[in-house]
């Protein structure tokens, strides 16, 4: 067997696939600009990437603590002293002064110095500002000028507001304290640490200039300060694990539970305290690098980091921390930067070049964006290295999406030109359901039962027009006619299901799936749309191109039907079949013998009476049935007023019904003045005038036997 595959259907699809592939191409390069872009032009956008980054400090492996280090705090207990006697404190000078509450005379700090100093401390770091002058300052100084050379204070690098008039200032100790001179004295390093955009502390500057705080212009063999870290870890005896240059340094964080706890500087002071296995009379301070600085929220001296707010002399720690356990962390230039966000649009497309069905584009992904992720944690465990995340997988993502949507675009253009096709070959559900997917596809093929409403509808004396029309002038009367027809049925939602002759079969419920309530409510609109689409048609043929006017006749039934496309292979029409479509034609034959527009059987009335005015028309046997059934016309859509008379008529008819005929007759004909040209009250005058003469039998159901079709 011969391909049907011929080199111009080649071609026309190796074309296809060349302009896909330029189009993915073009959507992942575009998007991943649109990226770079936000991040060169948007500094809050680097703040997404920070959070992320926070987020994965959280979430991976802490820094090790390093058993050197020591946080004696001034908190609350020590500014309080709730937990020691009276007696203790009286008798001990320390705490008798820090019982006069923070900030602590400064005599204070003497004692605690030679405390420290005696149990063995290697370092001791205050992590505090002594600016101003102080009576007690002279047995500071002393201490001072005694651990000259294990002892670091702090000084503080101040930006003014030159708005206010206020300056740059580098503040030191108080010269009462130690002298000021050039280069500054070995004792005096600076306390700060100066957060990223978003406020947070990552990094730790262990030495900066003058000039790169202030960003004024350098002077000539301008004087680098080195910061508290650097100076306690040269003084420790760890001066190579200072990081060279004045770079800023990534700092990694231990575990928030387990960060430089505080052991509040009172204790060393208390004799049980001190004495205690914890303590050992001063033996955990042996060889150790000691902060001594404040911790809780009335010192105000906490900063957010990564891993939450910590106190500042907490801050000063990890990043001594960072140097001592070797735990810096590196980030990736701004290049690297823009080429990971540009590989991960190139990966979007590759995903997309390679998995075709959507649900596997998607997948691909969401498995993507995972194992960037478990990349960035394991380099940030093992490597010590933050790589971006946000830009790159927005990259990723918005690629990928964009690559999803054109394909969506691409399969919607598709399905609209398949659909043009269809909808003039078959009515629009079932073109819907012949594009549809699945089960409910192959179902309807194959055959199904349902509940559907059915509307059929014919023109009156149409076999009479034929013999009499011009062949080209009745085509398009008829042509449009059936447009409007079939207009109102695709506007109420109905599946055109045929074309028999002049007569046209609807249904509801057929294609998609209706509560009854809903199928019948929509079919009697339809059945009024019908007949007020005809009578415009009427009224422009009769006035302004002089043909012949059309009446029709309109049926509507609902019950179950069975459902399928049935045919010859090469000619296959899905349709509806069984008593409830014959029983509609029928109801729409009655119209002729009733001199009625529309006929609708009693479940549809009763299904939608409190959407519609009905009017009671007969109850029929129709042909081939031994049960009657009530049939009604629908004269309007509530809210539109009800006819006055209506009342009145239905009275008529259940009198009727009861067999009193003369009482029906004798309304009916009042009526038939009343309303002109009514052809069911004459009908019903007709008949009671004789079944008053000649009453029917005892079996008399009200009912009217239908002879014909």
């Amino acid at each position: 067997m011969q391909s049907t595959v011929t080199p111009a259907t080649k071609l026309a699809k190796s074309a296809f696939r060349r302009y896909s592939r330029n189009a993915l191409i073009a959507i992942c390069g575009a998007c991943t600009v649109v990226v770079i872009a936000l991040h060169v032009l948007f500094p809050q956008f680097r703040n997404l990437e920070f959070s992320a980054e926070d987020f994965l400090t959280r979430l991976g492996k802490p820094a090790p603590v390093s058993p050197e280090l020591v946080f004696l705090a001034i908190d609350q207990a020590s500014t309080k002293l709730d937990h020691i006697g009276f007696d203790e404190i009286e008798s001990t000078p320390a705490l008798k002064l820090m019982e006069r509450g923070f900030p602590y005379p400064r005599s204070v700090y003497p004692l605690i110095l030679d405390r420290v100093f005696g149990a063995g401390a290697k370092v001791v770091v205050i992590d505090l500002l002594f600016t101003n002058e102080r009576d007690e300052d002279v047995e500071f100084r002393a201490a001072l000028d005694k651990y000259r050379d294990r002892v670091v204070i702090g000084s503080n690098f101040d930006s003014g507001d030159r708005m206010k008039g206020s300056m740059d200032t580098h503040v030191l100790p108080s010269s009462s304290l130690i002298t000021p001179k050039k280069p500054m004295d070995d004792r005096v390093a600076y306390v700060n640490f100066w957060p990223d955009t978003d406020g947070v502390i990552r990094r730790s500057h262990f030495r900066v200039t003058a000039a790169e705080v202030f960003n004024s212009r350098p002077e000539q063999d301008e004087e680098v300060f080195d910061s508290l870290a650097a100076k306690v870890l040269k003084k420790s005896g760890h001066a190579d694990l200072v990081p060279r240059g004045n770079e800023p340094r990534r700092i990694r964080y231990p575990n928030r539970g387990a960060i430089f706890l505080p052991n509040s500087v009172c204790n060393i002071f208390e004799a049980a305290r001190w004495n205690s296995p914890e303590y050992g009379s001063g033996d955990f301070l042996r060889g150790k690098i000691v902060m001594l600085g404040p911790e809780g929220a009335f010192t105000h001296d906490e900063h957010p980091t990564p891993i939450g707010k910590i106190a500042g002399p907490q801050v000063h720690l990890s990043a001594m921390n960072a140097a001592l356990q070797r735990t810096f962390l590196h980030e990736t230039s701004i290049i690297m930067v823009y080429a990971l966000i540009a590989v991960a649009g190139a990966l979007a497309w590759g995903l997309c070049h390679w998995f075709h069905g959507p649900l596997a584009r998607l997948g691909s992904l969401v498995v993507a964006n995972v194992a960037w992720l478990v990349v960035a944690l394991l380099l940030y465990n093992h490597a010590n290295l933050i790589i971006p995340m946000v830009a790159p997988l927005m990259a990723l993502t918005l690629s990928g999406v964009g690559c999803l949507g054109w394909d969506f675009f691409l399969e919607r253009l598709e399905r609209a030109r398949v659909r043009s096709v269809l909808d003039k070959y078959v009515s629009k559900n079932v073109a819907e359901l012949v594009l549809s997917e699945g089960d409910e596809f192959a179902g309807a093929l194959k055959g199904q039962r349902r509940i559907v409403t059915v509307l059929f509808s014919d023109i009156r004396g149409f076999t009479a027009m034929t013999e009499e029309a011009v062949p080209e002038e009745f085509i398009a009367q008829l042509n449009e006619y059936f447009f409007e027809m079939v207009e109102a049925v695709l506007a109420e939602g109905g599946t055109l299901q045929n074309f028999i002759g002049d007569a046209v079969l609807a249904a509801w419920g057929d294609t998609r799936k209706l509560d009854p309530a809903t199928g019948a409510y929509e079919a009697v609109r339809t059945a009024l749309r019908m007949s007020g689409a005809l009578k415009k048609l009427n009224e422009r043929w009769a006035n302004r191109e002089g043909r012949r006017k059309l009446g029709i006749g309109i049926g509507i039934k609902q019950g179950e039907a069975i459902l399928g496309s049935v045919g010859h292979p090469q000619r296959m029409n899905f349709t509806a079949l069984g008593d409830t479509v014959n029983t509609a034609a029928r109801l729409e034959g009655a119209t002729k013998h009733l001199k009625t527009e529309i006929l609708v059987e009693e479940t549809i009335e009763e299904l939608t009476r409190d959407r519609f005015h009905f009017r009671r028309v007969d109850s029929l046997k129709l042909k081939g049935k031994s049960k009657a059934t009530a049939v009604f016309t629908v004269l309007g859509e509530k809210p539109e007023p009800v006819p006055p008379w209506l009342a009145e008529y239905h009275r008529a008819v259940e009198l009727y019904h009861a067999r009193l005929f003369r009482e029906a007759g004798e309304i009916f004909r009042k009526l038939g003045e009343e309303i002109e040209d009514d052809a069911l009250c004459a009908m019903y005058a007709r008949r009671c005038e004789l079944y008053a003469e000649t009453p029917p039998s005892a079996d008399w159901d009200g009912s009217f036997t239908m002879t014909e079709k």
